[in-house]
């Protein structure tokens, strides 16, 4: 905004309070106007009531003429008209002035322009929205006082800077975490620290968490399945139990992710749900929270897996897409899940650019998986082939998401890169240490740990048209000691984005 353009806006505000603080003064005199001139009409007929018919003539005379006074000074050509027209003016003129945009240092002496021209706005955005409280530095500012009237915009705008600050800046660093539990993440103090180190260090722009089990806030006793009187963007605190939580999450985003602007869509138990995190530098056009353009965006996935951020140049979809189970019951919830998210990422197609990332729950090909042989054998009871195999690599899941990489032109940006470095010769596909930092899930229990089982199910999956933008994708964990898992059986992966962008 030019320095011109401020001015206008500060000096147009000052007239408008300064009309008004002049009208209450009318008012105010007005009003005291006509408290005495009630009082001199009951005083003059009180005294014409009780003269005696025996008081002389010329009493008479008197008491009538000062009733005619009076009532001469109750005529509409004196004063109270002249308040009157006076209040009526004023309010015309601050009619005009909310429904014109007049310039207001059109009607600013010469004395105060010259005052105008010596202030110095340095680092305003904007200070349309400064609410003035004190009419006395107004005054102070009417009467020429420059030192003050310097004072008093660098108090009013300093609230409003810090607000505003820069917030051009691109992304450039998304991180992508299943933490399966926020709040057992965070008192294991040991692990948290050890992941603030890596946040602090890799200060990522955008970190999206999914399965950070929260309650969404009931806004009046309600049972769990009851979706119409939940508040899904925050947390629930009406109760002993989820008030210990509540405090957590206040404390990790006013100490930890203080510098980031915090979205959440919980479910109604500690189950599933998801939190991003966007520096507040970093501007963003919308955010939706299902996966219909034809619903209100501020309507949730009831268990909060969907989270949908549209930035400048891309869409930014993060998913904690459902396991898909060993029963019939979650094959379908499965099923249709895909069918949506098919439907949704082909209507973004023609849009702008997507980034969908997440916990998706998806193991694409053998090569993403530690143990292909044994997961691929896994099932519970008798099912259909396209159902057998560990929940993430069955038949049935690949082509799904195969459907949707094609319908949304999309490709997993991981898999895009490994593939150029075995071209170049700089990797082996086949052949690969288990203990790499290849897989993003590896098995919590014990059994799982002692044969070393892990898949990759995180993952970054572009438009095809976006990956010149991508520098790199990392997975950030590694061995079968877990390392920079912090706690959870899933490890950070981070996509690195060009400047180019």
């Amino acid at each position: 905004m030019k320095i011109n353009n401020l001015k206008f806006i500060f000096y147009k505000k000052i007239d408008y309070i300064s009309k008004t603080k002049q009208k209450r003064s009318f008012l105010k005199f007005s009003n005291n106007y006509n408290k005495n001139k009630m009082s001199n009409q009951y005083s003059s007929k009180k005294r014409y009531n009780c003269i005696n018919e025996n008081e002389s003539c010329e009493i008479k005379k008197k008491t009538k003429l000062i009733s005619k006074i009076n009532e001469d000074h109750l005529n509409k050509n004196n004063i109270n008209y002249y308040f009157s027209s006076k209040i009526k003016e004023l309010d015309k003129n601050l009619n005009d002035k909310s429904e014109k945009n007049v310039s207001c240092i059109d009607t600013i002496n010469k004395n105060d322009l010259s005052y105008e021209k010596d202030i110095k706005i340095e680092d305003f955005k904007d200070i349309e929205n400064i609410s003035v409280e004190h009419l006395d530095d107004i005054e102070n500012i009417s009467k020429g006082n420059l030192k003050d009237t310097k004072n008093i915009i660098k108090t009013l705008s300093k609230e409003d800077n810090s607000k505003e600050c820069n917030v051009n800046e691109k992304v450039k660093i998304i991180v992508t975490w299943n933490m399966n539990s926020i709040t057992v993440r965070y008192k294991n103090k040991e692990k948290w620290k050890e992941f603030m180190n890596f946040f602090n260090q890799i200060n990522a722009d955008v970190l999206c968490f999914q399965e950070v089990r929260l309650p969404a806030l009931n806004l009046s006793d309600c049972k769990n399945n009851n979706d119409v009187i939940r508040d899904r963007s925050k947390v629930k605190n009406t109760d002993q139990k989820s008030l210990l939580d509540f405090q957590i999450i206040d404390t990790i985003l006013k100490n930890d992710f203080k510098n980031y602007n915090a979205y959440f869509s919980l479910a109604n138990i500690k189950y599933s749900g998801q939190l991003v995190l966007i520096k507040k530098t970093i501007k963003l056009k919308s955010i939706r929270y299902n996966l219909s353009f034809d619903l209100d965006s501020n309507i949730h996935h009831d268990e909060g897996r969907i989270i949908l951020v549209e930035f400048l140049d891309f869409f930014l979809l993060s998913t904690y897409t459902p396991n898909n189970g060993f029963d019939y019951t979650k094959f379908e919830r499965r099923r249709l899940f895909d069918e949506k998210l098919e439907k949704f990422v082909a209507s973004l197609k023609n849009k702008k650019s997507l980034i969908w990332t997440g916990d998706l729950n998806i193991a694409p090909e053998d090569i993403d998986l530690s143990h292909p042989v044994e997961f691929r054998k896994m099932k519970k009871g008798n099912v259909p082939k396209e159902y057998i195999g560990q929940p993430g690599c069955t038949d049935f899941e690949r082509k799904n998401f195969q459907k949707i990489l094609t319908s949304g032109d999309l490709v997993d940006s991981y898999r895009y890169f490994q593939n150029l470095k075995s071209e170049k010769g700089n990797n082996n596909k086949n052949k690969s240490n288990i203990n790499e930092n290849i897989y993003t899930w590896r098995c919590p229990f014990l059994i799982g740990k002692l044969c070393n089982k892990a898949m990759r199910i995180d993952h970054f999956i572009v438009s095809k048209n976006f990956l010149k933008n991508i520098e790199k994708v990392e997975i950030h964990g590694y061995s079968v000691f877990h390392n920079n898992f912090y706690g959870s059986d899933h490890c950070p992966v981070i996509l690195y984005l060009k400047n180019v962008h």
